[in-house]
């Protein structure tokens, strides 16, 4: 079952970040995930959540999601991202 990951991300420093997207492109791509979106403008049709940024990322299940999330190469980039950025990170699974 399809995964995704839905992401509110404010960047702090938009040239550190860089360092971040540059490093976890490649991680994502290796774990068969895909990003969908990117959206510095998202549409709020009702509620009072406000995205910064919008970003959705697929994954071919959360048992992947998971380890992609868990795994050794990717500790050091969150940490990274947590430098140059704040999240909220939620995901879902299509059933």
């Amino acid at each position: 079952m399809t995964a995704y990951v839905v992401i509110d991300l404010n960047i702090a420093d938009p040239e550190g970040f860089q360092e971040y997207i540059d490093g976890v492109t490649p991680l994502i791509d290796k774990a068969g995930g895909r990003n969908l979106l990117i959206d510095g403008n998202a549409l709020v049709l009702e509620g009072d959540w406000h995205p910064a940024t919008l970003v959705i990322h697929q994954f071919e299940s959360k048992a992947v999601l998971q380890r992609f999330w868990d795994s050794a190469e990717y500790q050091p980039l969150k940490e990274l991202r947590r430098k140059y950025s704040t999240v909220k990170v939620v995901a879902g699974e299509n059933a």
